[in-house]
Formats: C-alpha cells, structure tokens, sequence
C-alpha cells in the first residue's frame, strides 16, 4: 500500500471508519456503520467522481463489523482481483 500500512488500513476497516483510497486511477471511499439497535453492521464502497451517485459499488451487511470487512478484503471488484491482491497498487489518501 503506497501513503500508508496495509494493516493501519485493515485495522481502521474493522471499526467501520471512513477511508478514502485511489487504484488505477480512480478514488474510492469505504464506510461502516452499526444500525440503531447494533444488531447489523454495513459497509459500502462507492467510486468518488464528479457522477451523481446512483448505487452502491458494493455493499455487505452482518451482525459485525469485522465480517463487513473481511467480506470487502476478498471481494472481487477489481477486474475479479480482491483487495489483498491489488493493495500494493492501492494509494491511501485524504479527500
């Protein structure tokens, strides 16, 4: 991961906090949050562009946190590459 530690990176994602990365030329932005009663966790991931937003890149829903994250971490959403394949690539960075 270039502008950071993967494992500051990963460890951030387990609580669901607001990160901002760029691959391939293009930004992202990954959230988490807890529902009111903390029964469900969710994570999205959308593409940051001058678009207005229509949906979700990817979305994951479980009873915490950390599966949300563990679930992003092996999705394959760059061309059938998950994350751990591609952070190397991957620049962490501020909006």
């Amino acid at each position: 991961m270039i502008n950071g530690s993967v494992t500051d990176f990963i460890d951030q994602l387990y609580y669901g906090q607001e990160l901002v990365f760029v691959y391939n030329g293009k930004k992202y932005f990954i959230q988490g949050w807890m529902n009111d009663d903390k029964s469900e966790s969710t994570m999205v991931l959308t593409e940051v562009d001058s678009k207005p937003f229509v949906s979700y890149l990817w979305e994951y829903k479980s009873d915490n946190m950390r599966t949300c994250a563990e679930a992003f971490l092996t999705a394959p959403i760059w061309d059938d590459k998950d994350f751990l394949q591609i952070q190397e690539s991957v620049i962490w960075s501020d909006w």
